[in-house]
């Protein structure tokens, strides 16, 4: 009997990640369901060497291959071409080879019968939100119009996290350079000071002892600290998809100062714009709602919509618990909610969302302009206090030769 690791949601929005036991993969999907799971992603079980292997190494679908792919597959259904045709011309494009894999496996599966959500579906390379889509999209017979909005969708929400990851670029350059030259000056520049300095037989300030002495512990001990932090990064890279570590590292990050606020406006924004996609798509508000329950890695955001999700099942004001969270600014909250009362919700959302995406450009734009002074100035007083910390040294061997 094959073991299968997956990942998959329960009801309640909970994440949760495991082996399962079974003679196949349909198998293994059927026993995950009866324990209440919804699987994400299920393959088999290729060992613990493989399986970290492929984590550092790769095995999913690149974010913008997967949304090229899309827009690719949305202009082709658009253009009058069957779905079958439309995957053979772009099974000939030169993908990844997890996403040539995929459309290998979706195409057999199309031949024996089965519909393209369920093709996509089983062969576990695909978000959830991709697979909602898809599946609205061949219900109501619209699939080319859906995947070109999922497309679009796709591509504001790379724009949006690329401008994120430049914004953090810079400060992590800065944090890199300045434990450079921390460890050039301990290394290279404190050991010469301090022979001179033992040769002089002055005392030596409490200052410069504290400087010397982590000069000669990281002298002694720079092996092993560089063996310990590779380790480390490898470590983190295995617990990466097997472990809450990334939930617990986006809290850490969300009660940064600066980073904290940019981060949680970029959620929100993508919460908009995920919500505005699948009402234009045809899905019903409290389906979607669920959906990005479980799709949302922040956690206001997770039991705002959860909330949103029971006041709409009971009849209730299903902005109000957005209000309440206070991720969205009032305003933005009032638009959402009078777009929903005159049967304009999508225009609403999508409208939300270019105001929430301006937001996140002006605070991008200040959240560099503050962090790399900041670095720079804690720099400056770290080395400052390793300069000063020596020359309080050296001019105590001048005093003692006078």
């Amino acid at each position: 009997m094959a073991s299968f690791r997956y990942s998959a949601i329960r009801d309640s929005g909970e994440r949760v990640a495991g082996v399962i036991e079974g003679a196949d993969r349909s198998l293994a999907i059927s026993r995950l369901s009866d324990q209440g799971l919804h699987p994400i992603d299920i393959r088999e079980d290729a060992g613990e060497g493989a399986a970290a292997f492929m984590s550092l190494t790769g095995g999913r679908i690149p974010r913008a291959e997967l949304t090229g792919f899309t827009r690719q597959l949305a202009w082709l259904l658009q253009a009058g071409t069957t779905l079958n045709r439309s995957l053979e011309i772009l099974s000939g494009e030169t993908f990844s080879k997890p996403l040539a894999a995929a459309l290998t496996d979706v195409r057999g599966a199309i031949r024996k019968g089965r519909s393209f959500h369920d093709a996509l579906e089983e062969t576990g390379a695909f978000p959830p939100f991709y697979l909602s889509m898809v599946e609205v999209g061949e219900a109501t017979g619209t699939l080319g119009s859906v995947l070109d909005r999922l497309a679009t969708a796709r591509e504001r929400e790379q724009k949006v996290r690329g401008k994120v990851t430049s914004a953090l670029v810079y400060p992590v350059m800065l944090v890199v350079l300045s434990i450079g030259v921390v460890i050039f000056l301990m290394v290279s520049v404190v050991p010469g000071i301090k022979d001179m300095i033992a040769g002089s037989g002055a005392p030596v300030p409490d200052s410069a002892k504290m400087v010397l002495n982590a000069s000669d512990w990281l002298i002694a001990n720079g092996v092993t600290l560089a063996a310990v932090v590779a380790a480390g990064v490898l470590a983190m890279g295995y617990l990466w998809t097997r472990s809450a570590l990334p939930r617990l590292m986006r809290d850490l990050a969300l009660r940064l100062p600066l980073l904290g606020k940019l981060l949680l406006k970029s959620e929100v924004a993508q919460f908009c714009r995920l919500l505005g996609t699948l009402s234009a798509a045809g899905m019903n508000l409290q389906a979607s709602l669920k959906l990005i329950a479980s799709t949302s890695p922040d956690r206001r955001i997770l039991n705002a919509a959860g909330q949103m999700e029971v006041a709409l099942r009971r009849g209730e004001d299903f902005v109000a618990p957005l209000e309440r969270s206070k991720i969205l600014p009032p305003l933005l909250a009032r638009m959402i909610k009078v777009g929903a009362e005159t049967g304009n919700l999508t225009p609403s959302l999508l409208r939300v969302t270019d105001i929430l995406d301006d937001e996140l450009d002006g605070l991008t734009d200040r959240t560099v302009s503050l962090l790399g002074p900041i670095i720079i100035l804690g720099l400056s007083v770290f080395v400052g206090f390793i300069i000063t910390s020596l020359m309080s040294a050296v001019i105590s061997i001048n005093d003692l030769a006078l």
